[in-house]
């Protein structure tokens, strides 16, 4: 992005009434990391304005504080060597000596906890992305550049210790290395802006900084399954034509980057993503296949296994109806580009990516974007139970369809447990808020700050439900975000992963509610959309009716009188 188009990006927003409130730390002058910064959020946010504020000049601390005492809902941070010792900035005068080195040494693990300590306290009441220092240090020192100095390698191992600490405590940090690819060394400062202005960095660098600052405070949503073909891609060889013990991912026979792309399936599945398979093969040779001992994914992460001699978009259709997910959370990998082909026509929405083993800098760039298309800032016991739960949810349905409703509701010895405990330190609600579409209020995402702010007003009500039956635990599958007002709720969010319905979850969820908080009231937010007919259907099953505010209005008498079935054992956890 050049400066012109950050302008412009701005500008346009500018038509839009919403705004979002974001703080940028830093102690050094802002000048147009402020513009790049606000511009890429503006972006993000989809046309909302992003009002940025920025402190007072060279008061790295003091930013730090009030930013805490803002009503920003975000914050980043942007360090420079001149914020942690003056003199490793070009402004100040205070001598290269060996005293004053070893006197910048002493300084720095001091600055260090300092800063690092009113971070942590930013973090508890909004998201904080950080930016470490990352231009280069003044030529203290007897050695050449090719050589490292004991004083550079000091201050790198501080450095080091302070990203780690910050990363533990939940602050999003930038990763150097890949900053160094996205914005070279060479070309990071303008000395003669630093000299000037105090503003140290080039418009490239400027830029690259603030869109790493804004995409990791505002992330995209992950992709949730990956689908992968076999011959050719999960291992080198074509299973029918050389058999099993012929099919290879390994260095003696030169075909490691398939065992590269097993570690990384491995991870994903170790994370939560879903995995499946797609291969024109014959079933039993896969199954003998995925059998052997050393391959470097357990059989049990892939789920379904469709090996046929179809056509790949009728596989991939039966894994999109498995998985109950959209195409635009899949990915699939292959290595023939008329089977990607084909399934991009069939499903837009996928994301098709070939594998091509030939091409060892090819395989390398794929297993990269895989860890950006399915990365996510923390992982949750809920999302490595999706796998199995997607196995039970076919047993389920499959059990479902054989007996009467209420008898198999009762016999799965369920047990709902809803919690209104308010847990900042808890980020699976809003997980699900932002990823959830079938059960879904109104569509609406929450930025992490504003899901905080909701938290922390008065008469605000937040509920997570978690579920377990025979078939086993689900987690936490529910989350309800509201505000009380005498005898009224207000529910402002309301989500249910689809892994849980069926199961009248919804309605246990309400009889507590209601009972819990005493309302006689309940108006919701509710707005259609593309994807929310289930909320919608259960809406109507209730008989919640429309109100002159454009909510949806459910009384505890019309609950009440329903005599709703409520199959599952209730445990609850108050404030």
């Amino acid at each position: 992005m050049t400066l012109n188009e950050a302008l412009g990006a701005i500008n346009r927003s500018r038509k839009n009434a919403a705004q979002r409130a974001i703080f940028l730390v830093c102690g050094f002058q802002p000048l147009h990391l402020s513009t790049f910064f606000q511009a890429h959020a503006t972006e993000r946010l989809q046309g909302d304005l992003a009002e940025v504020s920025t402190g007072l000049y060279g008061d790295l601390p003091g930013n730090l504080e009030r930013a805490r005492g803002s009503k920003a809902t975000a914050a980043a941070v942007v360090l420079e060597w001149g914020d942690i010792d003056p003199r490793l900035g070009l402004r100040a005068s205070g001598g290269w000596s060996d005293a004053v080195k070893r006197d910048i040494e002493k300084n720095c693990e001091e600055r260090y906890a300092q800063v690092a300590a009113l971070v942590e306290q930013l973090a508890a009441n909004m998201p904080v992305a950080l930016a470490g220092p990352s231009l280069p240090l003044p030529p203290l020192g007897h050695t050449v550049r090719r050589q490292a100095s004991p004083f550079d390698l000091a201050l790198r191992r501080q450095t080091a210790a302070f990203l780690q600490r910050m990363s533990e405590a939940g602050v999003r940090v930038v990763d150097l290395a890949w900053l160094e690819a996205a914005s070279p060394v060479a070309g990071r400062m303008d000395v003669k802006m630093a000299l000037i202005a105090d503003f140290p960095y080039s418009l490239s660098h400027a830029d690259a900084i603030a869109g790493a600052l804004v995409d990791l405070l505002y992330p995209a949503v992950p992709k949730k399954g990956l689908v992968v073909d076999l011959d050719n891609t999960l291992w080198d060889g074509i299973l029918g034509e050389v058999g099993v013990e012929g099919i290879s991912w390994c260095q003696e026979r030169h075909t490691h980057v398939h065992a590269l792309l097993q570690q990384m399936l491995g991870q994903l599945a170790e994370n939560g993503v879903l995995l499946a398979i797609s291969s024109k093969n014959q079933p039993e040779r896969v199954e003998q296949a995925l059998a052997r001992s050393d391959l470097l994914v357990p059989r049990e992460a892939f789920f379904p296994v469709v090996a046929n001699w179809g056509p790949k978009s009728q596989a991939m259709r039966g894994i999109l109806s498995a998985w109950n997910i959209g195409p635009d959370s899949v990915v699939y990998l292959d290595d023939t580009p008329m089977e990607l082909s084909e399934v991009q026509a069939a499903y837009p929405d996928v994301t098709c990516l070939r594998f091509n083993a030939k091409d060892p800098r090819a395989v390398w760039e794929v297993l990269l974007q895989l860890r950006d298309l399915f990365g996510r800032p923390a992982v949750f016991a809920e999302d490595r139970l999706r796998a199995a739960s997607i196995r039970s949810a076919t047993a389920f349905r499959e059990l479902e369809q054989r007996g009467t409703p209420g008898a198999f509701l009762h016999g799965l010895e369920g047990v709902v447990s809803i919690s209104y405990r308010k847990e900042p330190s808890d980020k699976r609600p809003l997980d699900l808020i932002n990823k959830t579409n079938q059960f879904n209020l109104n569509g609406l995402r929450l930025a992490e700050g504003e899901w905080l702010a909701c938290l922390r007003a008065a008469g605000s009500i937040a509920l997570t439900a978690s579920y377990e039956d025979k078939f086993g635990p689900l987690g936490k599958i529910a989350a309800l975000l509201g505000e009380q007002q005498g005898r009224r709720i207000h529910v402002t969010s309301w989500v249910m992963s689809c892994r849980a319905f069926s199961r009248r979850i919804e309605y246990h969820t309400l009889e507590s509610l209601f009972r819990v908080s005493g309302a006689e009231e309940l108006f919701f937010d509710f707005r259609p959309t593309e994807r929310n007919q289930p909320f919608q259907q259960f809406f109507r099953e209730i008989g919640a009716s429309a109100c002159d505010s454009g909510r949806m209005r459910l009384s505890q008498q019309e609950f009440s009188q329903g005599q709703y079935e409520l199959p599952h054992q209730l445990t609850e956890s108050l404030q």
